[in-house]
């Protein structure tokens, strides 16, 4: 029989009271976990309950848009009073009675607006990467510190400290930078500290070199001698001739062809014998990173040649398109200084820009400043390698990697006379050389290009220019000037060693003596011309001087800009500001315009394509939304691999013949054995390998069409990417013509980091863009209010303050008074 017995009001009671005391205690331990997970940091991610903090978290960092930035300003070593005076696209024009303070207020307006920026890029040229962001930057860091960045920025540190002024200059703006960091609570830290979980450390005079040396390595840090070596033990000297010529026929130099060059003071060195290292390298020996098409162009144009009468100079240097954008723009002045232009966070001066009485500009010279050599190890000792027939003592340098969560990494790295043995038993990253292999670089010695910023800050006319860019030694830039009297001067500037026919083209031998590098050559002989009968001068990446030049040289050219730029220039009649706008912006592909006609005659007899169709109206400009543009780049890309891919696929970096030495053959020699593909049974023609190509492309095109749109812009994917890769405060897909092979050097991630545009008239007429905003946080109306100017193709007028004096001048928008403490 079934019973229940009724329970009374005490037992439930006693139940309830139970049940109450076990979800309350449920609760704290719920709690209490919950406020140890928001104040623990989890692998790579910090603390979220600092971040979620609505008062000093990541809501923190979001900026109204009316903020007013008016300030009064107290700092206790300033040694008068000064003034910041904020335009309306927040611009500051610092002003101030002495150096010292100009450069300390620099400083620390870097810093309100890029600490982060300047961090983190300094981290990485020290290979430092890891002790914020764990093991996924390890092998970037390692690569770092074997590449001697440290040790190089320490060399060109002690140069700039052994001169007083560039001494104060860089004291005076670490001391800005740290009065800043100094007055930071966690509030105000930029965003990117709290998500990535680590606090700003003091600056150092040495993070201003390591910077410097970070964007010389960008800038030299490619090389060929390694997939040289490689092509020398597979082709014929006639072969390698013709696919790798020293110099592209009809190239147009930097330094115009029938400059008269002075008499060299150093003869030419004869090539010693065995100088090339042996045993031949293997494919396998080498990685596959080349990327072509990144470059940089600038011209200035006389009076003679311009509607106006004045000289004017023009600038976009194309590198990495990030934000916080890679240039901070600003005026500078103080007692003998008035200059603007586009600085770099994390050094005092401004790098490409104006005075009131000069303009330059600097592309990236390509003239081979690093060269490898194979390094023997003297067998079951560690300590020494072989030179000059003895065994010599390794010089050792202890680097320790931080990493976050880890315990540090102890790398040893050895020195050798010729530089840092990057490669050894010990180091072989992913793909790269398996042997002994150490580097010699320029940007090892001790140089001071400070010292050039100082004095070009401060150019009055030609001779300070001159006097200004023979302190810059590396990275070789090509330097372009001009100035209001009407002069114009390009020069090709660096450090360059007097070596002989193909020194440095291939991988030297480490162990002789011969191949150590010797003389310098002085700068004062390197090309350069001034005011050439043709009104105008250029540089894009191109070959620096025709074959008159005494000294020899090696290097890493593109003559496709270049090709358009010049000859656009001289079909100008009168040259106007707004001309030298679109030649800026320009997208038409001289390699497009070569080839295509090519292609299409051999494509004569396919019907029914509505592709070729396109190709044979199109006018050979890469439009944004040119459909035209995605064909035939991608048709390119197919021709060109077939006609090298089943021989050459397999050199290292990718290292098959230049576009434009393609472009010539394809033209000029219509039987090259090598549009039969050795992959085939059959011989393959020229027509064969273009129709192929065809096909592959039609296919790929009626894919694509499938699942988007078939716009150029769509296909190359411009973006301006966070440095932190965050998707949230980067832009994709942004609606750009242009790529590599033309003026507007627009590829995927990078492109025109700074266009400017100067007319050195009685008054300065400046105009200038860059992709991003002055602001480094991303919750800021600063961060990337340029953006969609510099992708449309437009400029801001900048505003170019007289010395002393912003009175009555309506584009002042807010201004900080600043006094002694």
């Amino acid at each position: 029989m079934a019973y229940y017995r009724r329970s009374s009001g005490r037992d439930v009671s006693f139940r309830q009271r139970l049940r109450s005391r076990s979800w309350g205690i449920f609760l704290i331990i719920v709690t209490i976990a919950w406020v140890w997970l928001l104040n623990t940091a989890i692998g790579p991610l910090p603390p979220l309950g600092k971040i979620l903090d609505p008062v000093s978290g990541a809501l923190a960092a979001a900026e109204p848009e009316n903020k007013n930035y008016t300030d009064e300003e107290r700092f206790p070593r300033l040694k008068g009073n000064a003034s910041i005076w904020w335009d309306d696209r927040m611009v500051p024009h610092i002003h101030a009675a002495s150096e010292h303070d100009v450069y300390f207020l620099q400083g620390y307006v870097h810093a309100y607006f890029r600490l982060w920026q300047m961090d983190m890029q300094t981290r990485a040229a020290a290979g430092r990467i890891s002790e914020v962001v764990g093991m996924k930057a390890f092998d970037f860091d390692r690569k770092q510190r074997r590449k001697g960045m440290l040790y190089a920025a320490e060399n060109s540190l002690r140069a700039a400290e052994s001169d007083s002024r560039t001494r104060a200059m860089l004291d005076a703006y670490t001391e800005g930078i740290n009065t800043y960091i100094s007055s930071l609570s966690y509030r105000r830290y930029p965003l990117e500290y709290k998500l990535i979980g680590f606090e700003p450390e003091p600056w150092t005079n040495l993070k201003c070199m390591l910077l410097l040396k970070y964007m010389a390595d960008d800038l030299t840090g490619k090389t060929d001698d390694i997939p040289h070596s490689y092509l020398r033990s597979i082709l014929s000297p006639g072969d390698l001739a013709l696919l790798y010529p020293d110099k592209i026929e009809g190239s147009t130099p930097v330094i115009p062809s029938g400059t008269a060059f002075d008499p060299p003071s150093l003869g030419r060195p004869t090539a010693p014998p065995d100088s090339v290292a042996f045993p031949v390298y293997r494919s396998t020996d080498f990685g596959y990173r080349r990327e072509e098409g990144k470059g940089s162009n600038n011209w200035a144009v006389s009076g003679s040649r311009t509607a106006s009468g004045a000289a004017i100079l023009c600038n976009d240097p194309h590198l990495g398109l990030n934000l916080p954008s890679l240039w901070f723009e600003t005026q500078l002045q103080c007692l003998g200084m008035n200059v603007y232009g586009a600085s770099l966070p994390g050094a005092p001066g401004v790098i490409i820009g104006f005075t009131d009485s000069v303009a330059w500009g600097l592309t990236n010279n390509y003239r081979d400043v690093k060269d490898y050599y194979e390094i023997r190890p003297v067998k079951g000792d560690e300590s020494k390698y072989w030179f000059a027939g003895k065994q010599v003592a390794y010089t050792t340098r202890t680097e320790r990697i931080g990493i976050k969560g880890k315990d540090d990494f102890i790398d040893t790295v050895r020195y050798t006379i010729h530089g840092p043995l990057i490669y050894d038993e010990h180091y072989n990253e992913k793909g790269s050389l398996k042997r002994p292999l150490a580097m010699c670089w320029m940007g090892h010695r001790a140089s001071n290009e400070i010292m050039a910023i100082y004095k070009l800050n401060r150019a009055k006319g030609y001779e300070d220019f001159v006097n200004g860019i023979l302190h810059f030694e590396c990275p070789a830039q090509n330097m372009i000037y001009a100035d209001r009297a009407g002069n114009i001067a390009l020069w090709g500037q660096g450090q360059f060693v007097n070596k002989w026919k193909e020194q440095g083209e291939y991988v030297m031998s480490g162990w002789d003596s011969a191949t150590l590098w010797r003389e310098l050559i002085p700068m004062r002989e390197n090309p350069h011309a001034l005011n050439p009968a043709q009104g105008f001068l250029s540089s894009a990446n191109q070959c620096v001087t025709d074959s008159t030049y005494p000294y020899w040289y090696n290097g890493d050219y593109g003559e496709l800009r270049a090709w358009r730029i010049n000859q656009a220039l001289a079909e100008m009649p009168k040259v106007t500001v707004e001309d030298m706008f679109a030649l800026q912006n320009d997208d038409y592909s001289v390699l497009a315009g070569t080839v295509l006609p090519v292609m299409l005659a051999h494509s004569r007899d396919v019907q029914g394509n509505r592709y070729l169709d396109t190709m044979r109206r199109w006018d050979s400009r890469l439009q944004a939304a040119s459909m035209a543009g995605s064909i035939f780049q991608l048709w390119w890309r197919n021709l060109y691999l077939g006609i090298w891919g089943d021989d050459l696929g397999r050199v290292p970096d990718n290292l098959m013949p230049s576009t434009e030495r393609t472009m010539q053959l394809l033209v000029t020699q219509p039987d090259l054995k090598y549009y039969d593909d050795r992959r085939t049974k059959r011989k393959e023609t020229l027509r064969d390998i273009v129709l192929h190509s065809l096909k592959q492309t039609t296919d790929s095109l009626d894919r694509r069409a499938k699942t988007q749109g078939l716009e150029w812009y769509i296909g190359k994917n411009t973006s301006v990417t966070h440095l932190a890769k965050l998707p949230a405060f980067s832009y994709n897909k942004l609606r750009t013509g242009g790529w590599g092979n033309t003026v507007n050097a627009m590829k995927g991630d990078h492109g025109p980091s700074w266009r400017m545009v100067v007319q050195m008239g009685h008054e300065i007429e400046a105009y200038g863009v860059y992709p991003g905003g002055q602001s480094g946080n991303p919750g800021s109306p600063y961060y990337a209010d340029y953006l969609q100017h510099w992708v449309d193709g437009k400029y801001y007028k900048l505003l170019f303050l007289p010395n002393m004096s912003s009175q009555h001048n309506d584009r002042i928008k807010y201004t900080w008074s600043i006094k002694p403490e």
